[in-house]
């Protein structure tokens, strides 16, 4: 026998079950919410990531070494490819007059390619007493980019490209020191691009 409670549906009706009600409807909106906002995480794994580049410091890596029971520690992290932000900290230094980027390999003496303290060689900010913590922290830019041994001065992008190979590091001198207290090599922490000194690929300056 037909359901007379049937005869008088049209063909496209369906019957709720009782089941699910409006009481079941904040549930199922939070969890559209949630499921939203797992979609839309910005914490994507395979997003890149900033350039950085570090140094860590120490007297054994002046050339000819140095006895310092001061270390330290530079990091460097290029800005939309057109500016690197660093910061230099160290522990138990004093007397610290200026800091460079200096171009060479380890082992080997350079020219200052950068200053980094003061920034830019701007006025004297030579700190007192003893340092522990920040010493100097940066924007640098092309502006800041001198010529070594009466050449032209390089481009920022030849300065990433020798920071990559190893071929830059950071010294920092001070009054008992003139040629330099602490040095470290810049290199690559993400590993882009790394290609060992000598390779073909270093920017000529």
């Amino acid at each position: 026998m037909l359901d007379s409670r049937a005869v008088h549906k049209p063909f496209h009706y369906i019957e709720v079950p009782p089941v699910f009600n409006l009481r079941l409807f904040p549930l199922a909106a939070a969890l559209c919410v949630v499921v939203a906002a797992a979609c839309n995480d910005d914490d994507d794994p395979t997003a890149p990531t900033a350039e950085q580049f570090v140094g860590t410091l120490s007297g054994s890596n002046e050339v000819p070494a140095v006895s310092s029971a001061a270390t330290g520690a530079a990091t460097f992290t290029v800005v939309d490819g057109a500016a690197i932000d660093y910061t230099i900290a160290v522990t138990g230094l004093t007397g610290v007059t200026m800091a460079h980027i200096h171009i060479a390999p380890a082992g080997t003496n350079g020219g200052v390619v950068s200053w980094l303290l003061p920034p830019n060689a701007s006025a004297a900010q030579s700190p007192s007493g003893t340092v522990n913590g920040t010493l100097a922290t940066g924007r640098l830019t092309a502006a800041w980019i001198r010529g070594v041994s009466g050449a032209a001065p390089i481009s920022l992008d030849s300065l990433k490209g020798l920071m990559r190979t190893g071929r830059v590091y950071v010294n920092i001198h001070k009054s008992t020191h003139g040629s330099g207290e602490l040095r470290g090599q810049i290199t690559s922490r993400n590993n882009r691009d790394v290609v060992p000194p000598g390779a073909s690929r270093v920017p000529s300056y």
